[in-house]
């Protein structure tokens, strides 16, 4: 079949059953996937097809094939999804020789002191800053102070921790 020939076959294509085959997908796709994206992708196949002339019903073929890339999107997703899991497990936290896990109680109830002798507002940047990793503005906003004053506390937070901490570090 000649290139402008199968252009045109897959314009015809789509042209009747494209809006058929968008709401097809439409009911199949997981959510974040674009029913129009595997369509699309579906068009592109069937116009790299060299042979377009052994089709004999180009609508089931084409829904076939639809079907077959969002089959293909699932396996690559679950595979994303393995490798992520397994990197997750990989990066996770190291685990900690047995004398720190013995300790890790003790330090716990050292850190713990350390942040209740601060004063609340110090308490909370500390917190904020370093466990939910907010930006000084982000806190600033939250609390209701200046992006320095969240400077300051913060310089402050981590001083004093340092000092009741000194002999652990």
């Amino acid at each position: 079949m000649a290139k402008d020939t199968s252009h045109r076959f897959v314009r015809q294509v789509v042209a009747e059953i494209g809006t058929d085959l968008v709401r097809y997908l439409r009911r199949r796709v997981r959510p974040g996937t674009d029913a129009r994206d595997v369509a699309q992708e579906a068009y592109v196949r069937l116009m790299r097809l060299d042979r377009k002339d052994l089709i004999r019903d180009p609508e089931p073929y084409l829904f076939r094939l639809a079907t077959n890339l969002i089959h293909e999107l699932e396996l690559k997703r679950g595979n994303d999804d393995a490798r992520l899991m397994r990197w997750t497990r990989e990066h996770d936290e190291p685990e900690l020789p047995a004398e720190v896990q013995a300790d890790a109680p003790t330090l716990r109830n050292r850190i713990d002191q350390a942040l209740r002798q601060l004063n609340p507002t110090c308490r909370a940047v500390l917190i904020f800053h370093r466990r939910d990793g907010m930006t000084y503005d982000e806190i600033a906003a939250r609390l209701g102070i200046s992006s320095s004053m969240v400077k300051k506390y913060l310089a402050t937070a981590l001083r004093h921790c340092r000092s009741q901490l000194r002999d652990l570090i």
